[in-house]
């Protein structure tokens, strides 16, 4: 249930991550640096931290590692710890390798999200903000670290993930997203220092399969 939990918050983030004071900057500037930031991003890398609290359990699992993106659809997640799991995406298929059970799950790209989301991955989500989702200030503004508190609801979606993200207000850069569930559960992903186009190679995003790995697919 823990792995379940873990790996359904950074599918959901694939759909979708000292400054100046949020008062100084009305939301629909910081969305406009936002969108103006990554449209000029093509390829990222940056070390990630991740919190993800099990509400029904009351209790939290830690994880680190790095993570790639790259425009259209393609992302690479690397956990370092305490497993070393990986999810990737070629922008057609996503896999999840689970390195305690060896086995890989593999699932079209489109089946995990019904909707337009599906061919994004997080910098194409955030260059075209304020079409996806309808964006409102958090209920506080700023974070401990002076980065402005983004709300997100997912435009034409009923039942949407409840999305905030923490960007800094002088480099418009995401700096965490935070994701919550129906049930209570919640994940934070925080990022380091990014590297921008780094002309990273679209076969570094083709997944290799673990020798003797079990596979399970779904449609």
């Amino acid at each position: 249930m823990k792995k379940i939990a873990l790996a359904a918050a950074l599918l959901a983030t694939f759909f979708l991550f000292t400054a100046q004071p949020a008062r100084t900057q009305d939301p629909s500037t910081v969305v406009s640096g936002i969108q103006k930031k990554y449209a000029s991003i093509n390829d990222l890398k940056s070390p990630f931290t991740q919190e993800t609290l099990i509400k029904d359990l009351g209790e939290k699992i830690a994880s680190s590692g790095k993570v790639w993106f790259k425009k259209p659809g393609m992302m690479k997640w690397q956990y370092e710890e305490p497993w070393k799991d990986t999810i990737v995406s070629d922008g057609k298929k996503v896999w999840y390798f689970d390195s305690r059970e060896n086995q890989v799950t593999e699932m079209e790209l489109e089946s995990v999200w019904a909707d337009s989301l599906g061919s994004y991955t997080v910098i194409s989500i955030l260059e075209d903000l304020d079409r996806l989702f309808d964006v409102r200030p958090g209920a506080v503004s700023t974070d401990g670290r002076g980065n402005v508190l983004l709300d997100l609801k997912q435009k034409n979606q009923e039942q949407s993930k409840q999305v905030t993200i923490a960007v800094d207000p002088k480099t418009y850069m995401l700096r965490e997203i935070i994701i919550g569930d129906i049930f209570g559960n919640t994940t934070v992903i925080k990022l380091g220092t990014a590297e921008v186009n780094l002309g990273i190679p679209n076969s570094f995003f083709a997944f290799k399969k673990p020798k003797e790995a079990g596979v399970v697919t779904f449609p």
